[in-house]
């Protein structure tokens, strides 16, 4: 599902006429992405993100789900180092790089790893890193949309 960063109508507030400010194609399976790679290193954490998704979800059954300041600072703080628990971890080295004995098992773990294409071992090993990127880039757009004064739509 995409993501809208929408800046409500200065004069009504309504979301009816709001400006499009920002949008992440991928950016709600990102937040996903976040849930697999917390569960990795904190539970807790994960289960946090993971809760706010469904409450957000399914407060609206049958309209766009939206996500309101509150929420995105919340979220924001929740993804905040999870590539420095990842690394402290041991999981990957400073470079983001997992050591090849590793790659099934965290295949198995965090499914957006991509270890299906034709690539090199050595790229393989750099798949974690681009599925930590993917948070970082779904972190650094839920907290424009904060800055922005933004409500973030889904759907």
């Amino acid at each position: 599902m995409t993501l809208y960063a929408l800046r409500p109508d200065p004069e009504s507030g309504s979301l009816d006429d709001a400006e499009v400010v920002e949008q992440s194609q991928d950016g709600w399976k990102f937040l996903g992405e976040a849930i697999t790679l917390w569960r990795l290193v904190d539970q807790d954490r994960a289960n946090q993100i993971d809760a706010i998704k469904d409450r957000v979800a399914m407060a609206a059954p049958d309209e766009e789900a939206r996500l309101y300041t509150e929420d995105l600072r919340e979220l924001v703080r929740l993804l905040m180092g999870v590539e420095d628990a990842i690394i402290a971890a041991g999981i990957v080295d400073s470079h983001w790089r997992v050591p090849v004995d590793r790659l099934d098992e965290l295949v198995n773990r965090v499914p957006a790893m991509d270890l299906t294409t034709e690539r090199a071992l050595s790229s393989k090993t750099n798949a974690l890193g681009e599925v930590m990127s993917n948070v970082i880039f779904v972190r650094n757009f839920l907290e424009s949309a904060v800055n922005a004064g933004c409500v973030v739509v889904f759907g």
